[in-house]
C-alpha cells in the first residue's frame, strides 16, 4: 500500500519519485479517454490476472493493445548494457523502454497549442514510439535524435510503416541517427520532449543547445519531461517556468515564455 498514498518509485533508480495515487487516477482516465470503456476494463483485468499469475487475457494487457493498435516494432526493454552506443556515453545513458503514446497525447493536448506552427523534437527517441504518436498532430515537423544506430535503424523502420499506414499529419518526420547535445535546432518554436534518456550532463548540454540556438524565437518553447529524473535543472533554469506536475508528478511540464 506505500506505492498507493506515499510519493516514491516503484524502481528506485530507474524511476523519479511520484505519487502513486495520483498516477493510478490519470492512468485510468487516459485509458478510458482513448481505449474507451470495454479496452480499458479488459486491460484492467489483463492487469489483475497477470498479478495472480493467470494466464489468461495478457493479450488484453495495455501495451500488446498499443502494438496491435499501432502495427509498429516499439515492444520490449533493452538494458544500458545491451545497447549499441560509444562506451564513453554509456555513463550518461539509459535504458531504452517504450512510453505511453496516451499519456504523451493527454500530456500534449493540454497545452492547448496550434502544433502547426511547432517543430516537435524527441531527444533520445528510441524505436520512434513517441514520434509516431507525434506525427499524428499537425506539427511542422517531428524530429527523433537517437545515439544508438539500431535502434535508429528501427525508428526508420517504423516511420515507414506509419506513412504506409498513411497515419503522418505532421509536415516531415524524420529520425536522426547522434548525440542529443550535439543536434542544432533550427529557430524556430518547439515543442521538446525527453524520457528520461540520459543524465545531467548531457540533459544540460540539450537546454545549452535550446536556450543559443532558439534565442531569437519569440513564441513559447515547451519541453516535455517524462520520467524527469533530473528535472531540477529546469526547476533552476532562468529560462523555464514549471507549468504542471502530470500523473502525479511522473511528468513535468516546463515553458519557456514567449518574449514580447
Amino acid at each position: 500500500m506505500r506505492f498507493v498514498f506515499t510519493k516514491t518509485a516503484r524502481y528506485p533508480g530507474l524511476e523519479v519519485e511520484h505519487n502513486q495515487f495520483r498516477r493510478s487516477l490519470r492512468t485510468l482516465f487516459v485509458n478510458l479517454k482513448y481505449r474507451g470503456l470495454n479496452r480499458t476494463i479488459l486491460g484492467l483485468l489483463a492487469i489483475a490476472c497477470a498479478k495472480a499469475r493467470l494466464p489468461i487475457l495478457q493479450d488484453y494487457r495495455f501495451y500488446k493493445q498499443n502494438l496491435r493498435e499501432s502495427g509498429l516494432d516499439t515492444e520490449g526493454i533493452v538494458e544500458l548494457d545491451d545497447l549499441d552506443i560509444p562506451e564513453e556515453m554509456r555513463s550518461s545513458a539509459s535504458r531504452y523502454e517504450a512510453a505511453s503514446d496516451y499519456e504523451f497525447r493527454d500530456v500534449l493536448e493540454k497545452l492547448h497549442i496550434d502544433c502547426s506552427a511547432y517543430n516537435f523534437v524527441d531527444y533520445g527517441s528510441g524505436k520512434g514510439a513517441i514520434l509516431a504518436a507525434a506525427a499524428r498532430y499537425p506539427f511542422q515537423s517531428v524530429t527523433g535524435v537517437e545515439l544508438s544506430g539500431e535502434m535508429h535503424q528501427t525508428a526508420l523502420r517504423n516511420i515507414e510503416e506509419m506513412k504506409q499506414q498513411d497515419k503522418v499529419r505532421a509536415g516531415s518526420l524524420i529520425s536522426i541517427h547522434g548525440d542529443a547535445a550535439s543536434y542544432t535546432l533550427p529557430p524556430v518554436p518547439h515543442v521538446i520532449y525527453v524520457f528520461n534518456a540520459f543524465g545531467p550532463e548531457v540533459l544540460q548540454g540539450v537546454l545549452d543547445r535550446i536556450s543559443a540556438d532558439l534565442v531569437d524565437v519569440r513564441e513559447p518553447i515547451y519541453f516535455l519531461y517524462n520520467n524527469p529524473m533530473h528535472h531540477k535543472l529546469l526547476e533552476e533554469s532562468a529560462e523555464f517556468d514549471k507549468l504542471s506536475n502530470a500523473f502525479g508528478g511522473k511528468w513535468m511540464v516546463f515553458a519557456r515564455p514567449g518574449k514580447r
